[in-house]
């Protein structure tokens, strides 16, 4: 039995089993990809697929060039890493890099979160934002109107010169819309070279409704776009209004009441009052901002006092007898109406209570009696049959041994079938074991031709003449296979028994040329001794000289720094004299100065003092003076 896999000019990615859906124990057969690794060669007839990101195919051992690329040879065979549980690795031997990851998915490149910027954050998030656009782009109506009101108001800027025409002209429009997006988020630098990149990630910034497309944007110049250019046109003029808009006072307060307003315009007053020249008093403005307020809130003396005196009046009327009477007798009321309520409350309660029992009663009782419909036509059935069985049984012709012979009949064939079965069941699995046995013994085949051709490649780097050897997996199974093996072998006999005679000769040339060397080499070490024995002499004279010249370098260069020292202490010396004498007229001229300044201030705190002490004396005069009028204001009041 030859299993699909090994037909010639056939292949299967994955074999499946004939039998009760039981696995294959045959090796898979792949085809050639660059992302899985592998140790060993791979095999050449698996060369037609491979990776687009591969290197192109080189030839294999069947042709003059070899190559060592394992994804290219492919000589792997064995079972699938997915059938042998052994891990997959994820790049080729020869193709990795400090890149390599150990997995397949794909990896964005790290990014530190801390460093990203406001504006990055910022398209991320209107990355996210989607508005649906209300406009009627398509509508010849709204196209007018539009069109009028833009133009109108394009010609009211006066920055973009002319108003609109139709159709638009590319550097037109990319002048009209680079002027409107400067006004609203600065320069842009736009031109005609950049606008159909630029402007949709613009628009999606801005969160314009309508999209943005590089089609309409290439075509801007046509009648069939003029419209999508109009509604964006339209969308930054407004959005650019609005951004010129002058701002007022009101948009800066959340609170726009009456009061609210008189607070802020006193405490700008005020402000205003604190800003001029000390001496200035505020009792103006509180006069004014209290007489204002009461006018705001209706504060009027007599209608407080009528007020006081209606509530002393509801006060006294509340504390009567009849009063009290009657409140005793609303709360008894209001105490009895929560007594009922709560009454009604549970009785309405229990009868709802009750009607759903009832209600589960009547259910059950239905379902009941369905059930016993049910029994009662099952029964009706089932006699119905019996009595049907009963005359068809009195109606037989047989006889009993008739009847007995029929039984013995289906019994016989029955246990016929059931050996049938069994013994199908045991050839069933009689085949699978020699399946399986057949298998392992193509997997120790191929796994043979593998080892022999991996063998053949290390030899062929140094016999290229033994390259045609090499033996395809698809003819493993073929009757000139061993022929051609047969014939492999022998000529790698010969050429073993070849390269033996080869290997006797070399050995003895070596033994030969190590004779030679020895000689050679007694003669070089007494060479190399005279040398020795030369060459000490002439280091020690060498060191002798050398220890001499080293003494006298070290004696004069502790003279220079010396020297050296002495001078660097002499010029600091000279720097610091220079610094003290320099410190010394400085603060000379600053005390003189200090001196005339405290002189002035004498004279100006002099000045000052009496100064304050003459306005000191006013002010308390003038609130004496003030004070002695509100006493005699609040005598009057007091008096009236």
């Amino acid at each position: 039995m030859m299993p699909t896999r090994y037909v010639p000019g056939h292949s299967s990615a994955i074999r499946k089993s004939r039998l009760d859906s039981k696995p294959s124990m045959l090796p898979v057969r792949r085809q050639g990809s660059t992302d899985r690794t592998s140790t060993e060669a791979r095999r050449p007839s698996a060369t037609g697929a491979r990776s687009s990101s591969a290197e192109p195919a080189r030839s294999t051992i069947g042709v003059a060039r070899l190559s060592k690329d394992a994804s290219v040879t492919k000589l792997s065979v064995g079972r699938a890493r997915s059938q042998t549980g052994e891990p997959r690795p994820t790049t080729t031997p020869l193709r990795s890099s400090q890149y390599s990851r150990p997995t397949t998915t794909p990896l964005r490149t790290p990014e530190d979160r801390s460093s990203r910027s406001w504006e990055t954050c910022l398209e991320r998030v209107l990355a996210f934002v989607t508005v649906k656009d209300q406009r009627q782009i398509s509508s010849v109506a709204w196209q007018r109107a539009e069109y009028s009101r833009v133009s109108a108001a394009l010609s009211a800027r006066g920055a973009t010169g002319a108003p609109l025409l139709r159709p638009l002209t590319i550097a037109r429009f990319v002048d009209i819309v680079a002027d409107l997006l400067s006004a609203i988020i600065g320069d842009v630098k736009l031109s005609t070279d950049n606008y159909v990149t630029k402007l949709p990630h613009l628009a999606k910034r801005l969160l314009y409704p309508s999209p943005v497309s590089k089609s309409w944007l290439k075509t801007v110049n046509t009648l069939h776009a003029f419209p999508q250019a109009l509604a964006l046109i339209a969308y930054l003029l407004d959005l650019a209004t609005h951004c010129q808009m002058p701002v007022s006072d009101d948009w800066l307060f959340i609170s726009k009441d009456d009061v609210s307003c008189l607070r802020r315009e006193y405490l700008n007053k005020c402000w205003i009052r604190f800003q001029e020249p000390p001496g200035d008093q505020f009792d103006d403005l509180n006069e004014d901002y209290l007489h204002r307020l009461r006018a705001l809130l209706g504060d009027d003396d007599d209608k407080i006092l009528q007020l006081e005196q209606n509530i002393k009046e509801y006060e006294r009327r509340l504390e009567d007898a009849e009063e009290l009477a009657a409140r005793a007798e609303e709360a008894r009321r209001v105490e009895r109406r929560d007594a009922l309520l709560a009454a009604l409350r549970s009785v309405r309660g229990a009868r709802r209570g009750a009607a759903a029992d009832a209600a589960a009663l009547r259910a059950a009782a239905r379902d009941h009696a369905e059930a016993l419909r049910m029994l009662d036509s099952e029964i009706e059935r089932a006699s119905a049959e019996i009595e049907q069985l009963r005359a068809e049984l009195e109606q037989q012709p047989l006889s009993v041994k008739e009847r007995a012979a029929l039984l013995d009949k289906v019994d016989y064939a029955t246990r016929v079938h059931d050996s049938k079965r069994a013994l199908a069941k045991q050839i069933s699995k009689m085949l699978a074991s020699k399946e399986s046995e057949l298998a392992q013994w193509q997997k120790s085949t191929l796994d043979a031709c593998v080892e022999y051709k991996q063998l053949l490649i290390c030899l062929c780097t140094q016999l290229p003449a033994l390259a045609h050897l090499a033996v395809d997996e698809k003819e493993l199974m073929d009757e000139e296979c061993a022929v051609f093996m047969a014939r492999a072998v022998e000529t790698l006999r010969e050429e073993g028994a070849r390269l033996a005679a080869k290997k006797a000769e070399l050995l003895r040339s070596r033994s030969m040329l190590g004779r030679k060397r020895a000689v050679l080499l007694e003669e070089t070490r007494s060479k190399i001794a005279d040398m020795k024995s030369s060459m000490q002499r002439e280091q020690q004279a060498l060191d002798a000289e050398v220890a001499k010249e080293s003494s006298d370098a070290a004696a004069w260069s502790h003279e220079q720094q010396q020297t050296s020292a002495r001078l660097e202490q002499l010029r600091a010396n000279r720097e610091e004299h220079a610094k003290v004498a320099a410190e010394l007229a400085f603060w000379e001229k600053q005390d003189a100065a200090w001196r005339a300044k405290l002189s002035e201030l004498r004279a100006y705190v002099s000045a000052t003092r009496a100064l304050v002490h003459q306005r000191a004396c006013a002010a308390r005069e003038n609130r004496a003076a003030r004070l002695r009028d509100t006493l005699a204001l609040w005598r009057d009041k007091l008096g009236c």
